[in-house]
C-alpha cells in the first residue's frame, strides 16, 4: 500500500476572487471598457491555501499554518478550509493587518482588471512568536514541510531561519516556493524552487534574449546557489521549457513541458511544488516526484484560474501518450540519461494479480518503467492461433490506465531483444520462473553495466489458468 504522506505547508493565504461578466460596451466616461457582472463570481483558496488544496488532491494530507485578518475575508477563508477533504489548519489573526485578497474580473474567461488588497508589510514580533511556537507543535507529525513564501510579509527573515534550523534537526524535507528576490533566507533548505526569472534575479544575472532556452545557463547558476546557500537541489520551472532539476551530487536533469495549450498560468507554480511535496511524502524519488509534478503543471495551465488538478486528470493526461513509438521513447530517454530506467515485456492477455503484483514491484526498483507488448501477430507465434484472447488495443488501453507503467511499446517479433539493444535499460525485469541467464538480454545488459532483476512469481496466477477455469465452467 502506498504511504499518504503528511505535509506541513506554511506562508501566505490569499482569498483569490472571481467576477465574471460581459463587456459590450466603452464607458462614455472614460476609454475603458464596461465589465456587466452575472451571477457567476465566486471564490477560492489562494497562495498557500492554493498549494495545499492541490497537495490534497494529489492523495496527501496537509495542515496550513498562516495568517489573516480580523475580517469577514478571514470567516470566507475559514469556510473554504473546512470544505478541503484531507485539509487542517491553524489560522493566526493579526489585528493590525487585513485578508490578503485578489479580485479579478473576468469577462471571456479573459482578465480585464485585477484588484489586490494587501498589507506586505513584515508581521510584528508577537505575531511572528505565535507562527513559530504552532510550528514547533505541530512539525513532529509530518513527513515534509513546504514553505509557500508569497512576499506578504509573513515570514519575516528571522522566521525562515528559525524555521529551516528546526527542519533540519529533525531530518524533515523542506520545500520552499521563494518570492523573494535574494535567497540567502532560505539557506539551508533541501529543496528550492524558482521560475526562470527569479533564478536569474537571485543569482544578480542579468539576462538577455539568447537565455530563453538556455539549459546550461540554469545549470550553472543553480550550482552557485546551491554552493553559496547549502541546498540540496535548485528545481527551475521554465514555463514553455519545462523543468529543470540540478542537485548537490552534480546530476542535472531537463524535463520538457507537458502543457498542450497554456490557457492560464495562474497558480502553476503552486501545483508544481504540491505534487513534489506529495510525491515525496508518499516515498517517491525526488526524480519521479517531479516528472509527475510536471505533467500536473501541464493540466494546471491549460485550466482557467487558480484551479486543483487531481489525480484523475494527471491521469487522463498522463494516458495520451503513454503507448509511443520506438524512435520517440529514445529521445525522451535521451533528454534525461540519469533516470534509471527498468524494462519488462510479454503478452499481459487477460490482466490478473499477478501481472499488477508484477509491474508494481518493478517500478519501486526503477525511475521509469518501459514495458514492451506484444502484438497479435507475435503472441500468436508463440502461443498458437487461439491467442491472444485481447487484442493489442484491448491490452494497451487497460495498460495504460496503471500508474505505475511509464511507457507501452508494442512489438512484433518474438522476443524483444532488437528493442532492448536499442534503449540499454539499467534493469531488465523478469519473473523468478526463469533464470537470470536465460533472460533475453541478460548478456547485452552486463556489457553496458546493466543487469537483470528477478521479481517472486504471485503463485496460482496465470492467464493459462484463467482460460481453463471458463473451459471448465462452460
Amino acid at each position: 500500500m502506498v504511504a499518504q504522506g503528511k505535509i506541513l505547508c506554511i506562508g501566505d493565504i490569499i482569498l483569490d476572487s472571481y467576477a465574471h461578466g460581459e463587456v459590450k460596451r466603452i464607458s462614455p466616461e472614460a476609454p475603458i471598457p464596461v465589465l456587466k457582472v452575472n451571477n457567476n463570481s465566486y471564490e477560492v483558496l489562494g497562495g498557500c491555501g492554493n498549494v495545499a488544496r492541490n497537495i490534497c488532491a494529489a492523495g496527501s494530507q496537509c495542515h496550513i499554518i498562516s495568517i489573516c485578518g480580523n475580517d469577514q475575508e478571514s470567516s470566507t477563508l475559514r469556510k473554504l478550509l473546512n470544505e478541503c477533504n484531507k485539509l487542517s489548519f491553524n489560522l493566526i489573526i493579526d489585528n493590525d493587518r487585513f485578508t490578503t485578497k485578489k479580485i479579478r474580473f473576468v469577462s471571456e474567461n479573459q482578465q480585464i482588471l485585477r484588484v489586490d488588497r494587501e498589507l506586505n508589510y513584515p508581521t510584528s514580533y508577537k505575531i511572528e512568536s505565535k507562527i513559530y511556537q504552532t510550528f514547533k507543535k505541530k512539525v513532529d507529525y509530518f513527513d515534509v514541510i513546504v514553505i509557500s513564501d508569497y512576499n506578504k510579509g509573513m515570514l519575516t527573515d528571522s522566521l525562515l531561519s528559525s524555521i529551516i534550523n528546526l527542519s533540519k534537526k529533525k531530518k524533515k524535507k523542506v520545500i520552499v516556493d521563494p518570492k523573494k528576490s535574494d535567497f540567502l533566507p532560505y539557506k539551508g533548505a533541501s529543496i528550492i524552487t524558482p521560475n526562470f526569472k527569479e533564478l536569474l534575479e537571485a543569482s544578480s544575472y542579468v539576462s538577455s534574449d539568447k537565455d530563453k532556452d538556455n539549459s546550461r545557463l540554469v545549470v550553472n547558476l543553480s550550482k552557485k546557489l546551491i554552493n553559496a546557500l547549502c541546498f540540496d537541489t535548485v528545481i527551475t520551472t521554465r514555463s514553455s521549457d519545462g523543468i529543470s532539476i540540478v542537485d548537490h551530487k552534480n546530476k542535472n536533469m531537463h524535463l520538457p513541458s507537458k502543457a498542450k495549450e497554456v490557457y492560464d498560468v495562474s497558480g502553476a507554480g503552486d501545483t508544481v511544488i504540491a505534487y513534489i511535496a506529495s510525491g515525496l511524502a508518499r516515498g517517491k524519488t525526488l526524480y519521479n516526484a517531479t516528472e509527475i509534478a510536471n505533467d500536473a503543471a501541464g493540466v494546471a495551465v491549460g485550466k482557467f484560474g487558480t484551479t486543483v488538478v487531481n489525480e484523475h486528470d494527471l491521469m487522463s493526461s498522463n494516458n495520451m501518450n503513454k503507448v509511443c513509438l520506438i524512435n520517440d521513447l529514445l529521445k525522451e530517454l535521451s533528454d534525461n540519461p540519469n533516470k534509471k530506467i527498468g524494462f519488462t515485456n510479454g503478452c499481459f492477455d487477460l490482466i490478473h494479480q499477478g501481472h499488477i503484483f508484477y509491474l508494481e514491484e518493478a517500478r519501486k526498483k526503477c525511475d521509469f518503467l518501459v514495458l514492451a507488448l506484444n502484438t497479435d501477430a507475435s503472441i500468436k507465434k508463440i502461443k498458437g492461433q487461439s491467442r491472444p484472447i485481447l487484442n493489442q488495443t484491448e491490452r494497451s488501453e487497460i495498460l495504460k490506465n496503471f500508474k505505475f507503467i511509464d511507457r507501452i511499446i508494442l512489438f512484433n517479433e518474438k522476443t524483444p531483444i532488437n528493442l532492448i539493444k536499442k534503449i540499454k535499460p539499467n534493469i531488465i525485469f523478469k519473473g523468478d520462473d526463469y533464470l537470470k541467464k536465460e533472460v533475453v538480454g541478460y548478456s547485452e545488459a552486463k556489457a553496458w553495466g546493466g543487469e537483470v532483476n528477478l521479481i517472486k512469481c504471485v503463485k496460482g496466477k496465470s492467464t493459462s489458468k484463467i482460460i481453463r477455469k471458463i473451459k471448465n465452467a462452460t
